[in-house]
């Protein structure tokens, strides 16, 4: 049986992982800046810059509260892009997190293997 925890402390440690962070991250702050400079003019709800980070970041992760909305067309238009490109970075995450357990459980199996 695999340490999780020690599973996710490898996954996080990969290049891959901080690639996909770093992703992640870029996204929601080009996602927020968008947000902004589209729905602030217009939407009352769009009041700051952090009412939109907090958009961006609730639609990425798929939660979608729906305490805020886009209302032009636009907004609506890069709030569907994002909404893929954030499921996409959040499976991405998912996969590496699971493959590296995998790898441990390989690794811990073949070792055990020997032992015998």
């Amino acid at each position: 049986m695999v340490g999780y925890a020690s599973a996710l402390a490898t996954s996080v440690r990969r290049p891959a992982f901080k690639f996909l962070f770093a992703l992640t991250m870029s996204l929601i702050l080009l996602f927020a800046v968008l947000m902004y400079a589209i729905e602030s003019p217009t939407n009352t709800e769009f009041k700051s810059f952090l009412d939109s980070a907090y958009f961006a970041v609730i639609t990425m992760t798929g939660v979608g509260y729906g305490d805020l909305a886009p209302e032009s067309t636009l907004g609506k238009l890069v709030t569907m892009v994002f909404s893929l490109l954030g499921t996409a970075c959040y499976v991405s995450f998912t996969g590496l997190v699971a493959s590296t357990i995998v790898e441990v459980e390989l690794a811990e199996h073949q070792l055990k293997t020997l032992d015998q």
